[in-house]
């Protein structure tokens, strides 16, 4: 049933991300085209606003993905569909499961897909050669700092951190959520209060433990070569454990309190 979910979530959304992406990647193409033709004078303002229009769409990209993936969690469990989705033969956890899931990979797929425009609009020959020797460069410094084996437990600790990232942000959204259903008349305005208070005691409990950490290793944690071995893995279990809580009460809300009034 869970696989039933995912499919019909990335259905549901795919309708208007995918034509997102389509009118990026042809912004992309003009944008590169205009560009390589270097209108002078007054023609100038077709450059510009091509370029501006390639901007909006980037932005689009990146505000409309992550805005729709969050009020789609909303519309479809927390307002009149929910009556429909919690009478299905399904779990809560699947449910959130199969959201979780699609919204981390359209996070991913609009990081990616961005990143990928940026490099279609603005690469040629000279600057890829410049920005390969950059990151060689980098990854030989890196390798100076850590050792080889150390720089790419850096690199895998930096690519989980980024993926967790996703995941915790998603999560603490969806708690946010589910606690600002329980305010009956008021569920948005409750979803933002509960989301402002759930990052302001984040905040506070990440300085503590940053001072904490501080402390326990005294002037290794001030050291660049601490990352992969101590500043990293304490930033990965952090966003582990969080993440498990912000799932635990969203499951736990949607069992014993969900309120759909």
């Amino acid at each position: 049933m869970l696989s039933k979910l995912i499919k019909h979530e990335f259905k549901a959304t795919a309708r208007l991300l995918l034509p997102l992406y389509l009118l990026l990647a042809v912004m992309t193409i003009i944008d590169r085209i205009v560009l390589s033709l270097e209108f002078k004078g007054t023609l100038n303002v077709i450059t510009g606003l091509v370029t501006l229009a390639y901007v909006l769409s980037v932005i689009a990209i990146v505000v409309v993905s992550s805005v729709f993936v969050i009020t789609r969690f909303y519309k479809n469990l927390m307002s009149d569909e929910g009556y429909l989705m919690f009478t299905l033969p399904v779990k809560s956890h699947q449910l959130i499961n199969s959201k979780l899931l699609v919204s981390t990979v359209w996070s991913l797929a609009s990081m990616v897909g961005v990143m990928l425009s940026l490099l279609g609009v603005f690469a040629t020959p000279e600057r890829l050669k410049n920005f390969k020797d950059f990151i060689f460069i980098q990854m030989n410094d890196g390798r100076l700092i850590f050792g080889d084996m150390g720089f790419a437990l850096f690199l895998i600790e930096l690519c989980v951190l980024i993926l967790f990232g996703f995941i915790n942000n998603i999560l603490m959204i969806y708690v946010s959520i589910a606690i600002g259903q329980l305010f009956r008349g008021h569920k948005v305005l409750g979803s933002f209060v509960a989301y402002i208070a759930i990052n302001a005691v984040i905040q506070i409990f990440t300085s503590l433990l940053i001072v904490l950490a501080g402390l326990l290793f005294n002037k290794t944690f001030n050291e660049v070569s601490s990352l992969p071995h101590i500043i990293f893995p304490i930033s990965i279990l952090y966003t582990i454990i969080s993440s498990v809580l912000f799932y635990f009460f969203t499951d736990l809300i949607f069992r014993k309190k969900l309120n759909l009034e």
